[in-house]
């Protein structure tokens, strides 16, 4: 990750991939991985709120659900603050922010000291990894060339992705 690699992880929902969010060519690279349309956002992975409001404005209604849902398979949607790689905010200048509670995750933000991308592994329209076989099969050459590391937990349990919410709105969207 402090090199610009791509790593694959395990998540609490399925297999991630993960780059230093703050690095333009890490970002890049995780872009071409996913072959992702550009102002499609990514999310970040966090260690908890005080990392989050580095990147994002908190606003009273991410505070509540910060408070009541992380750490946790939540996405919470909030405004930029414009100090991370380009290519990671939406089109509208938005950030998901996960505070994830999963030990491992947690683990690489903190020795990093910076967020990672918090995105799943496939790529856009691919089915949902919760094996890397599965992930691998479903790759082209150029993909699996792309990725610096696999760290394999296994077949992960069939949660479902986290809950997204847009507290950039006046009545937050789910």
């Amino acid at each position: 990750l402090q090199k610009g690699g791509l790593i694959i992880h395990p998540t609490e929902t399925v297999y991630g991939a993960g780059v230093d969010a703050t690095n333009p060519q890490a970002v890049q690279k995780l872009l071409s991985y996913k072959t992702r349309r550009e102002g499609k956002p990514l999310s970040i992975a966090v260690s908890d709120r005080k990392m989050a409001s580095l990147y994002v404005e908190i606003n009273q209604q991410a505070k509540n659900l910060y408070q009541q849902f992380l750490p946790g398979p939540y996405t919470v949607i909030s405004q930029s603050k414009n100090n991370l790689a380009p290519g990671v905010a939406s089109e509208f200048n938005t950030i998901g922010v996960r505070i994830p509670q999963y030990e491992l995750v947690v683990k690489l933000v903190q020795l990093l000291q910076r967020p990672i991308t918090a995105t799943s592994a496939n790529a856009s329209g691919k089915k949902r990894p919760y094996a890397i076989a599965d992930l691998l099969n479903n790759l082209s050459q150029k993909q699996k060339n792309q990725i610096d590391l696999i760290i394999d937990a296994g077949i992960l349990p069939k949660n479902e992705p986290s809950v997204v919410i847009d507290t950039t709105l006046s009545t937050p969207l789910t």
